[in-house]
C-alpha cells in the first residue's frame, strides 16, 4: 500500500473542550486575537460584504451567468457558498449529529484517536507550529479521506456507532462536488472540462470536523 502523505507536524496542546469544562470563564491569552489582527482580517475595501453564492446545478449545466459569477468569486474572493449541490439534507444532518456525538464522548475515548506530534491526523489541534501564533478556540478531528490508499484508519473513530460509514458517504459526496467545481474552473479558464480534475485526481482530500465551545 502506498504510504499516506505526511500532513504538517503540530505541537501537542491541551484540548479546548477540556479547558472550558475545567474553567468555563477563562480564555488563555494565546487564543485571543489582537485588535490589529482583526482589522487586517476585516480589511477588504474592494469587496462586497456579501459572500458569493453559486448555484452548482446551474454551474454544472454550463449556465453562462453562473459561470461568470463563479469566475468573479474565484478571482476576487477565493471562496464562496454553494447551493443546489445535490448532497442530501439527511446525509448532512447525519454528519453533523455524528460529529456532535463524537465530541461529546469522554476525553479518554476521544484520545484513542489523538494526533501524534509528527503529523496532523486524528483528534486534537492541527497546524500548531509555534508558541507565538494565535490559536483557534476549537478542537478538531482531521482525516484524509481520498485517495483511499492514503487513509490512516487508526485515526477514524469507531464510536459513535456508524461514524465511519457516515464519513465514507459524506466524503464521497464532497469529492463529487469538488469534481464538478474543478470542471467548471477548467471551463472558465478556457480549457476542456475535465483537465483540472485530471491533474488533481490524486491530490488528497481532508475532512476536518471542528468543535467550538458554546
Amino acid at each position: 500500500m502506498e504510504e499516506a502523505p505526511t500532513l504538517a507536524p503540530s505541537i501537542p496542546l491541551e484540548n479546548v473542550q477540556e479547558m472550558v469544562r475545567n474553567d468555563p470563564l477563562h480564555v488563555p491569552i494565546g487564543y485571543v486575537t489582537s485588535q490589529e489582527e482583526l482589522e487586517k482580517a476585516n480589511y477588504m475595501p474592494h469587496l462586497s460584504s456579501e459572500i458569493p453564492v453559486i448555484d452548482l446545478a446551474l454551474l454544472s449545466n454550463g449556465n453562462k451567468e453562473e459561470l461568470l459569477k463563479f469566475d468573479v468569486a474565484c478571482k476576487e474572493w477565493g471562496f464562496f457558498q454553494i447551493v443546489n449541490h445535490g448532497v442530501q439534507t439527511e446525509l448532512m444532518q447525519k454528519m453533523k449529529d455524528a460529529a456532535s456525538e463524537f465530541f461529546n464522548l469522554p476525553i479518554e475515548e476521544k484520545n484513542k484517536y489523538a494526533m501524534v506530534s509528527s503529523e496532523t491526523h486524528g483528534y486534537g489541534k492541527g497546524c500548531v507550529v509555534s508558541g507565538e501564533q494565535t490559536l483557534d478556540w476549537s478542537d478538531s478531528l482531521i482525516l484524509i479521506t481520498y485517495p483511499t490508499q492514503y487513509r490512516k484508519l487508526q485515526f477514524w473513530p469507531k464510536t459513535p456507532e456508524g461514524f465511519m460509514e457516515i464519513i465514507e458517504a459524506y466524503a464521497s459526496e464532497v469529492r463529487r462536488v469538488g469534481e464538478e467545481l474543478l470542471s467548471s474552473m477548467s471551463v472558465i479558464m478556457g480549457m476542456r472540462k475535465h483537465v483540472l480534475f485530471g491533474l488533481h485526481k490524486e491530490s488528497y482530500q481532508v475532512l476536518r470536523l471542528n468543535y467550538y465551545p458554546p
